[in-house]
């Protein structure tokens, strides 16, 4: 009798445990099923936000050439949406820029009389100089405009935040920065640098009427005759700026 009870009691204790065993083989099997389902979704949801991401920004180019002021009024009102193209924007300028002073002071050790690079950098500091304002310019310049425009802001009733002038800025100086980048193919020869200054001249003209609508549509100013005015003291008072600048030897 009491083997029989013993071995029933065995019996019972492995159903039990092959029940176990299949319910947690099963819940293992649908948590797998879910992480599989949950990962598929995952992939299918960045690759709409990918998809999104560049119609959104096709579009905004393909509007920037069609209708340049309406396009920078957007971003004036929603900078959040442009994020990702201001930050492109601005990093691309910076390293442009990088490159730019890093062929710069290359060129200048290899045409360098000096003996060797320790001796050429102990009396070339202002090379060097040079090479950190190159990379500081872009946020110099977006800095010290919006600076000034938020500062005027400061005693209207049309007041922006400051990182919204800046970005706004960013996206008006689009043309120069793409010199910036073109520019860089003019440490090739003589002749393409030629083209790619005409190219910076002809970028600098645009970024200049840009400006004047990002300012207009800062301050949301209908008037054309005090958004020209408001223009003119903006740049006036940033190019004094620059004129200081020049003064001690610092160029931007």
């Amino acid at each position: 009798m009491e083997e029989n009870n013993e071995e029933q009691k065995s019996n019972q204790t492995e159903d039990v445990n092959t029940r176990v065993t299949e319910a947690t083989a099963e819940t293992k099997v649908e948590a797998k099923v879910e992480t599989n389902q949950e990962v598929k979704e995952n992939v299918a949801s960045k690759n709409s936000t990918i998809k999104k991401d560049y119609t959104a920004t096709k579009n905004f180019f393909k509007n920037f050439f069609k209708t340049p002021y309406d396009e920078i009024k957007k971003v004036a009102e929603t900078p959040k949406s442009y994020f990702i193209i201001i930050l492109v924007a601005f990093i691309a300028w910076v390293a442009a820029n990088l490159i730019d002073g890093i062929i710069g002071v290359a060129s200048s050790i290899l045409r360098s009389p000096y003996s060797n690079l320790f001796t050429y950098f102990k009396y070339s500091l202002d090379t060097i100089g040079d090479l950190f304002i190159a990379i500081l310019s872009p946020a110099i310049i977006i800095a010290v405009i919006a600076l000034i425009i938020f500062l005027f802001m400061r005693n209207t009733n049309k007041k922006k935040g400051y990182m919204t002038i800046a970005s706004t800025l960013i996206v008006a100086y689009i043309p120069v920065i793409s010199a910036s980048i073109i520019s860089l193919l003019g440490n090739v020869n003589t002749t393409v640098a030629k083209l790619t200054s005409t190219y910076s001249s002809f970028c600098s003209v645009i970024t200049a009427i840009l400006t004047y609508f990002a300012i207009k549509a800062l301050y949301n100013e209908e008037n054309d005759n005090k958004a020209t005015i408001t223009y003119l003291i903006t740049m006036g008072i940033y190019f004094a700026f620059v004129f200081i600048l020049k003064v001690f030897g610092l160029y931007i």
